[in-house]
């Protein structure tokens, strides 16, 4: 399989080679002949003796020398140049970065350095002088770092906020899609631990404040081997230290609504009012600091810690007369302030034994209760993508259903540095998910079907006969009953990984590990419960699996060429419930091939049957000219099955839904083949170009399909069960331009350009031709995530602290941060009018309403209305006896551009009153007079977050 899809990418590496070359003109840079040396003298910090052997070399091009007996070394004929980084290497002592070093032509200078021992590795400690560089121009992988000062400048609230602003992210109905991938095909590690929930079938699976963060990386491509189930990118979190000092701060935010209102929506009391409040405490820990030297028990080393308390409370989209007390079994009454509740504990406890050991343990608990249906992305019955309000029951709240989850992480890191050679980390942790979706806080026995009950006063009607009117039988709203799900589902997954670097030379880079993540996952879910004991479908199974990984990597250095490569191995056992499945020939919806299959695709261990598959990565990063590089990657990335996909219904049970889709024991890991290609450019010191070109094949999606099998046990002679059967496509190019003047600007400008193609937008997609709801397509189709144009532009001005402003006291220590984006629409299949042959002329019911079909032939072959906001944040800070005080005051959509999130298939946009509107709305101008009925097309939910504004005050030490 893998090598037919090989040969189906080859034209694509073609095409980006003549775009490498285009690449290659307008970024390209032409130096003058020269003939300028560095040179100078390196000694020892301390003793003040010369160091030999030190590598000297200028990143970014392929120049270099190493120094002699007597610590000397001269690097020649460099061309002109104010931009260049000369970085010294030794095994034993701290690497040094100087930056900004410029050359006239035919210049001399001269730089002497004190070199410092470690007892860490080359990376793991690092003397930057001058301006630390804006990227690393070496990287063979597409990885952009987010700082603790930078994600403070933005308009983030959390995690998801900071990603959603990154280049090569889209975000739509609460998921994150990076470079076209499936929203749950990203990795999402919080200092190192995976924290996803795959039942749940969501992305990110903590709701960390953004003040918690240390740093979020985001790698985009060329990922190395130490990075697994991952086919689309990853997202690596690392969370704050404590320090040396007692550090704290307080602070309360207030957000509301601004916007001008449609007189025909019910949410003119609407005002997403939202209130915030976090504590942030840390330094050096008390007890081993203070109280246990009093006692006379002194402990090796140092200790710190963090701690972070987190609360988000909103109103959400809900109306003023639609909201109402949510609860839930699950979590405590406390958190049902508010339609949106959110609240995190985060504590860190680092322990540095000696400069080359440390021990850190990090605890997260967060706990979430709200109304959106989006928080579970993965469902017994095919649920209709849309932006999760629950708008049927916007006239009772108090049967729409609750989602209520809770998250918790224990993890423990130990650090070990054997000599400056060679590093250890050991890492054991523990992650916990719960999730339950119930009609707020009802068991399953308690559901009533929702029904719409006609109001007084009733909506009457014209019936044509001047002696009686007719009534408008409801208004789509249920005014009884409840949802219809109910959920419960948890993960318990334990983690053991261990990883080993080592330097072979200054020159060559080593890193091996290995990992197991033990998980208990266990599932019910019943779906419309009030039709019999356990609804109209249900699924329940709980199961042990395994999942481990090995990996190397190798990472060298010649002459300017820098080349990463690696092999990793996943490995996976489904576990017993598998196991047993395959063995039991009385199962009818398991059949012999797919059982011979399971048996010839697995190898034994320990008594269980294994999966494995390999992944190749490649990267290679190497100078065309002076700071420009050129770099390339190629790997394969696997991703598992949503654990669903595997073991649905493979427990005895009995349900009465027609359309019932089993688990198929014998699934095989997603694939992604990925080519990456692209050049960065170091303008100047303050200047970064990067232009990056990216292919990804996907195959192995997993898809349903109906199958005949003549087991006599089996009702009808077929079922409908999960393959890997589909696939996809996903190109695209990004640019990106950083900018830096002195300390007081910085800004981005980054655009992509891609386009997303597959067999199928979802693993139900068979199920839904058998139902009838969709066409069978044969063709490759664009996906509905696919947004074509994006642009994101952030500027950042700071005043610093007694540098006012035009010399008027007091406009000093002043943040203020701007940010435009501009994205396609959302993808949607048209409608078109229906023409009468007869006349020529469009349709219309006797009512006067125009009709429409679907434009079968194009599938989501149309682009909504584009999206584009403004976000500003302005802070100024008051110092007083080295405490601060901060006002801030944010605006997100700054102009209250309405940018659309349900759309009308007509008009492209979302519905507005006069719109026409398909046979599938009901339309005010022509509203349905027989039951069922829906509501009038104004769901507050149609449309992004409007105008909002958020004030905020924090204090601080």
């Amino acid at each position: 399989m893998s090598h037919i899809y090989l040969l189906k990418t080859m034209p694509s590496v073609l095409h980006t080679r003549y775009l490498l070359i285009c690449i290659l003109i307008f970024t390209g840079s032409f130096s003058a002949h020269s003939q300028s040396i560095i040179t100078g003298l390196i000694t020892q910090k301390g003793s003040g003796k010369p160091m030999s052997s030190v590598t000297v070399r200028m990143t970014g091009t392929y120049y270099g020398a190493i120094s002699d007996a007597n610590g000397k070394y001269s690097i020649k004929k460099i061309p002109v140049g104010a931009n260049y980084t000369l970085e010294l290497t030794r095994i034993g002592f701290r690497t040094i970065k100087k930056t900004g070093i410029a050359l006239g032509k035919n210049d001399t200078l001269t730089l002497n350095f004190n070199m410092e021992e470690s007892k860490v590795s080359l990376d793991k400690d690092i003397i930057v002088i001058g301006e630390r560089p804006l990227v690393d121009v070496e990287e063979t992988q597409s990885l952009r770092s987010i700082g603790r000062e930078n994600i403070q400048q933005m308009v983030a609230e959390n995690v998801t906020d900071v990603l959603t602003q990154q280049t090569g992210l889209t975000s739509q109905n609460k998921e994150i899609f990076i470079r076209g991938g499936r929203g749950y095909e990203a990795a999402y590690l919080l200092d190192g631990v995976s924290v996803q929930d795959p039942l749940a079938g969501t992305g990110f699976g903590l709701q960390l404040s953004a003040n918690s963060l240390q740093e979020v990386e985001v790698i985009t491509g060329g990922f190395n081997p130490e990075y697994g189930q991952a086919t689309s990118g990853i997202v690596n979190i690392k969370t704050r230290d404590g320090t040396s000092k007692y550090e704290g701060s307080a602070s309360y935010r207030r957000a509301q609504r601004l916007f001008n209102r449609n007189p025909f929506d019910k949410d003119t009391n609407s005002s997403f009012a939202t209130d915030i409040a976090e504590f942030t405490f840390g330094g050096p820990e008390p007890i081993t600091t203070s109280l246990l030297p009093a006692l006379g028990l002194q402990l090796p080393g140092k200790f710190s810690f963090f701690l972070n308390f987190y609360g988000n409370f909103s109103d959400d989209l809900a109306p003023e007369f639609a909201r109402v007390p949510i609860r839930s079994t699950l979590v405590n009454p406390w958190m049902s302030l508010r339609q949106d509740n959110s609240v995190n504990i985060m504590g860190k406890l680092s322990w540095i034994i000696s400069p080359s050991m440390r021990l850190a343990y990090t605890h997260t608990n967060s706990m979430g209760m709200n109304q959106n249906t989006r928080t579970v992305q993965t469902n017994l019955e095919y649920v209709v993508p849309d932006p999760g309000y629950q708008f049927n029951y916007q006239s009772n709240f108090a049967g729409a259903l609750t989602y209520a989850t809770i998250q918790k992480l224990n993890s423990i890191t130990f650090y070990h540095s054997l000599g400056p050679s060679t590093l250890y980390e050991l890492r054991v942790s523990n992650f916990f998910t719960h999730l339950k979706v119930d009609a707020n806080g009802k068991n399953y026995s308690e559901y009533r079907e929702p029904q719409d009950i006609p109001q007084i006063p009733a909506e009457y009607y014209e019936t044509g006969d001047s002696n009686r009117l007719g009534i408008i039988p409801g208004d789509g709203f249920f005014d009884t009953g409840n949802g219809n799900i109910w959920r419960e589902h948890y993960m318990d997954e334990w983690t053991l990984r261990g990883d080993l670097t080592s330097y072979i030379s200054e020159k060559n880079k080593i890193k091996a590990g290995a990992e197991f993540r033990f998980q208990e996952l266990q599932q019910t879910e019943i779906f419309s419960p009030w039709l019999g004991p356990l609804g109209l479908n249900n699924d329940i199974f709980k199961t042990n699996t395994t999942i481990g990984a090995f990996y190397v990597q190798n990472n060298i250095s010649f002459k300017g060429l820098i080349l990463n490569y690696g092999l990793r191995m996943d490995i996976w056992a489904p576990g017993l419930l598998v196991d047993s499945a395959i063995a039991n020939v009385n199962i009818p919806t398991i059949t012999d091939l797919q059982r011979e299959s399971y048996n010839n695709g697995t190898f034994e261990l320990f008594g269980r049957h294994w999966k494995a598959r390999l992944s190749p990565r490649l990267g290679v990063s190497h100078p065309i000219t002076e700071n420009q590089m050129l770099f390339f990657s190629y790997g394969h990335f696997n991703k598992l099955p949503r654990p669903q996909f595997v073991y649905a219904k493979l427990m005895p049970q009995a349900a009465n839904s027609t359309f019932q889709r089993y688990g198929n024991p014998d699934l095989n890991f997603e694939t992604t083949i990925s080519y990456e290609l692209g050049i960065r450019n170091q303008l100047t010191e303050n200047d970064v170009l990067t232009v990056t070109a990216y292919y990804k094949d996907i195959f192995d999606y997993v898809t349903s399909r109906r199958i005949q099998n003549q087991n006599p046990r089996l009702l009808g002679g077929s079922f409908t069960t999960y393959i890997n059967g589909d696939y996809a496509r996903s190109r695209g190019l990004e640019i990106e331009y950083k900018k830096r003047i002195g300390d007081w600007f910085t800004g981005v400008i980054s655009s992509t350009y891609s386009v997303v193609t597959g067999k199928s937008s979802s693993a139900e997609q068979a199920a839904l031709v058998d139902r009838g709801l969709s066409a069978e397509r044969i063709t490759e189709d664009f996906m509905p995530w696919d947004r074509p144009l994006q642009l994101n532009a952030t500027a950042n001005f700071i005043v610093p602290k007694n540098k006012p402003l035009f010399n008027i006291e007091g406009l000093d220590n002043i943040n203020a941060y701007i940010r435009f984006f501009y994205q396609s629409g959302m993808r949607y299949t048209a409608q078109i009018p229906v023409i009468d042959p007869s006349t020529g002329k469009q349709q219309v019911l006797d009512n006067g309403r125009p009709t429409y079909r679907t434009d079968e032939q194009n599938p989501l072959g149309a682009i909504g209305q584009n999206w584009w906001w403004v976000e500003l944040n302005l802070q100024k800070t008051f110092m007083w006896s080295g405490s601060r005080v901060t006002f801030s005051f944010e605006v997100i959509n700054l102009f209250d551009n309405k940018n659309s999130t349900i759309i009308n298939p007509i008009t492209g946009r979302s519905y507005e009153f006069g719109d026409p509107t398909s046979l599938g709305l009901n339309d005010p101008k022509y509203p349905d007079l027989q039951s069922p009925l829906s509501p009038y097309p104004f769901n507050p939910a149609r449309y992004l977050t409007r105008r909002t504004l958020r004030f905020g005050v924090s204090a601080g030490f």
